[in-house]
C-alpha cells in the first residue's frame, strides 16, 4: 500500500502556508526527508523561525511530524 500525504503547512502558528500539494510533488519525485524552508511556497512570516508539518497515511497506519528551519534533521516519510 502506497503513503498519502494529507497534508502540509509551512509557517507559525498565526501564519500558515498550506503546501500540501508541492509536499505530495516532492513525494512523487522520490523524496523522503524533508526540511523547512521557504522553497514550499514562500515566506508566509518574515522574519520568524517557521515551521514544516507533514501528515500522512502509511498502510494503514497515520504519522505525523514537524521540523524548524535550520534543523538539521528533517522529516522522514515512508
Amino acid at each position: 500500500m502506497a503513503t498519502s500525504i494529507s497534508y502540509a503547512g509551512y509557517g507559525v502558528w498565526n501564519s500558515t502556508d498550506n503546501v500540501t500539494s508541492s509536499v505530495q510533488a516532492a513525494y512523487g519525485s522520490g523524496t523522503r526527508v524533508f526540511l523547512a524552508g521557504n522553497q514550499w511556497g514562500g515566506d508566509p512570516s518574515p522574519g520568524n523561525r517557521k515551521y514544516l508539518y507533514i501528515v500522512w497515511n502509511h498502510e494503514g497506519d497515520a504519522g505525523s511530524g514537524v521540523v524548524g528551519e535550520g534543523d538539521s534533521q528533517g522529516i522522514v516519510v515512508p
